[in-house]
């Protein structure tokens, strides 16, 4: 049986089963509990720890010699215990088999729980490279506890480092690292760093940014082998060009954890389709989080996140509609990421735009960065400017014009929550 704190192991039915040992998943017990203060809920975890933080892998956690995990944990141990007689949480406990019509979930050791609702909040899996050596040791991807410490034990005997993809997480490691002493290369795909993310003037100040600090870049560049006798040697690019490397960190990306939605018969597309109430096709049976395709509330159509603000919302949101509620979602998440000295923000649709304005200066303290798309603000990117978070969520909901926009930087001591009119 599966280890747990909580109920006893012969409870078999609970009011409410969360299948995922993420935010999203603790987060849909703050929802249920801000609408039904007694009914019976079971989390299951696949890991070993309770649900913890992931943000701070690549950060901090990896930073910090000796750091212990429950620094991550959403809860403290103690939060599990108070609850013991209403909560039960089962940690390494895989959940393999998900029954849509008699509402019962079956785990790797063999038992079965019947929820009255049920919600999936797996999340996702790392990415790997399809490509010879891949398996080696010294190459590795992100996404666990047990990775991040691996990594930081690593490193510690290390070099030369390569990481694959200027995205979250080859940007963020390549910030983290230098704590290391190590010499390390970007390999991206891509002619830009964050493709996906930022548009070419923010890119490039990035980029310089990092190389002043010591980063060096390979753009326009894959990878076409891992090599080395018994260990990583050497990472050959598609190119032909060999870089010489003790460990190499493979960042190209998350798949969602869907595989129980799409068995069960759910409808699957890159991630477990729900409505904006969170429940998927099967009725009383929800997803939520990396794993959720939403109905996006700005932008119409589906989409598909894999960050902190958004399985934080979008869990609470699915928690409450479990318990009764029967709201639509409407959260505009925002991505966070902090690198050297700059704490970044974004909201909205950054990556590929008309225009951008930019106030205050890059890289010289606080600056916010204005993405225009069709002469409508679509999009703001925020450095050093945490301060501005709400003020940018309610601009990007507002859309104003670029003339709307540029007429009240015109005003003195105007803050971008006071052009919302």
């Amino acid at each position: 049986m599966p280890r747990t704190v909580g109920a006893d192991l012969r409870m078999r039915n609970f009011d409410y089963i969360i299948v995922g040992g993420g935010l999203a998943a603790v987060s849909a017990v703050d929802g249920i509990r801000e609408i039904d203060r007694e009914g019976s809920i079971a989390i299951f975890a696949e890991e070993p720890d309770p649900p913890y933080h992931r943000p701070p892998l690549s950060k901090e956690f990896l930073q910090a010699e000796g750091a212990p995990r429950d620094l991550l944990h959403v809860k403290p141990a103690r939060w599990f215990d108070d609850r013991a007689n209403e909560l039960t949480l089962f940690t390494d406990a895989p959940v393999k088999r998900l029954d849509a019509r008699a509402m019962t979930i079956h785990t790797a050791a063999g038992d079965a729980f019947r929820g009255r609702r049920i919600l999936i909040a797996t999340g996702g899996r790392a990415k790997r490279l399809d490509v010879p050596g891949s398996d080696l040791p010294g190459v590795l991807s992100l996404r666990t506890a047990a990775d991040s410490e691996r990594l930081r034990e690593m490193a510690r005997g290390a070099s030369r480092v390569v990481l694959v993809g200027a995205g979250f997480i080859g940007m963020e490691l390549a910030s983290s690292l230098s704590k290391f002493d190590v010499d390390a290369v970007v390999v991206e795909v891509e002619p830009r760093v964050w493709a996906r993310v930022f548009p070419e003037t923010i890119a490039s100040f990035l980029r310089r940014y990092f190389e002043e600090r010591g980063v060096r870049f390979m753009m326009g560049s894959g990878v076409a082998a891992f090599e080395g006798e018994g260990r990583l040697a050497r990472v050959v690019l598609d190119s032909g060009e060999e870089v010489p490397a003790d460990l190499a960190i493979v960042g190209v990306g998350m798949s969602p954890s869907d595989e129980l939605g799409a068995r069960a018969g759910l409808a699957v597309q890159d991630g477990v389709v729900v409505d904006g109430f969170a429940e998927t096709t099967a009725a009383h049976i929800y997803a939520a989080g990396d794993v959720a395709r939403f109905p996006d509330p700005l932008e119409g159509g589906l989409s598909r996140l894999e960050h902190w603000d958004h399985a934080r919302a979008h869990g609470r949101h699915a928690g409450r509609n479990m318990a009764g509620a029967r709201e639509a979602f409407d959260h505009l998440s925002y991505f966070f990421t902090h690198v050297f000295d700059l704490s970044i923000n974004v909201f909205g649709e950054t990556a590929e735009v008309d225009r951008t304005i930019v106030s205050g200066e890059l890289g010289s303290g606080r600056s916010i960065v204005y993405c225009v798309t069709d002469n409508r603000l679509i999009g703001t990117i925020l450095i050093n400017a945490t301060g501005a978070l709400e003020d940018c969520r309610a601009l990007v909901r507002a859309r104003p014009t670029v003339e709307d926009l540029l007429k009240e930087f015109e005003k003195p001591g105007v803050r971008p929550g006071e052009l919302v009119g």
